[in-house]
């Protein structure tokens, strides 16, 4: 596209009008992006933003370029109060970018209160990844509008919890590295199985002998009538 006789000789208002787009342009928000590496260490990925910036060559064409790589995208996983959410990052998720308004550097590895280490301000460098926006290719199905759900994308495995106050533990097996109390009711279905001895109050199913047994006939039952 060739240019045009106000972007060849311009008048003051055309300059500051492409001045302030210019700047505006400069600043970055927040991108989509995808996984293109994780660290669990160090708890960052690398991201592939995937929006491509229009720039018009030297000829007045305008040519889309690829955003190129951003390194080192601290990952925001929930977490307060001395507890944390974390979930698996596969490459090829997709992900929110948000872009601080000043440099992050010098807090990031320090962090605390700390000088910006230089004057960049809304820059590609100083992105922040969260988990995530669903394009309409990537997105999940059989999403609850009534319960609040901990799940796999495939909807094979959750934990569920209902307005009723149910809790469903959907999947395999739920396997509890401690001891489990239970204050009412324990209703099962199926096959109670022990591995070791069942204790009743105090009494071992193992351990327990019984006393003062008399042999009788070959049949028990309740009395006849």
């Amino acid at each position: 596209m060739a240019l045009t006789i106000n972007e060849r000789s311009p008048d003051l208002f055309s300059i500051i009008k492409d001045t302030v787009a210019a700047e505006v342009l400069g600043l970055w928000t927040s991108l989509p992006c995808e996984v293109v590496s994780y660290d669990p260490n160090a708890v960052t990925v690398e991201v592939q933003p995937l929006i491509k910036i229009p720039v018009r060559t030297p000829n007045g064409n305008i040519e889309m370029l690829e955003i190129p790589i951003l390194q080192d995208v601290p990952v925001m996983f929930p977490c307060a109060g001395g507890f944390t959410i974390t979930h698996p990052i596969n490459v090829g998720d997709e992900c929110l970018v948000s872009f601080s308004s000043r440099n992050i550097d010098l807090w990031w590895q320090s962090g605390g209160v700390q000088n910006p280490f230089d004057t960049r301000h809304h820059d590609l460098s100083d992105g922040f990844a969260f988990f995530r926006p669903q394009s309409q290719a990537n997105k999940i199905s059989n999403i609850s509008a009534d319960s609040l759900e901990i799940r796999s994308d495939d909807n094979a495995t959750k934990i569920q919890i209902t307005k009723d106050g149910v809790f469903n533990f959907i999947g395999q097996k739920a396997v509890f590295h401690c001891a489990v109390e239970m204050k009412k009711t324990l209703t099962v279905d199926g096959l109670i199985e022990s591995l070791t001895d069942v204790v009743a109050k105090t009494v071992s199913l193992l351990k327990h002998l019984t006393t003062g047994v008399k042999s009788g006939s070959d049949t028990s039952g309740p009395p006849k009538q």
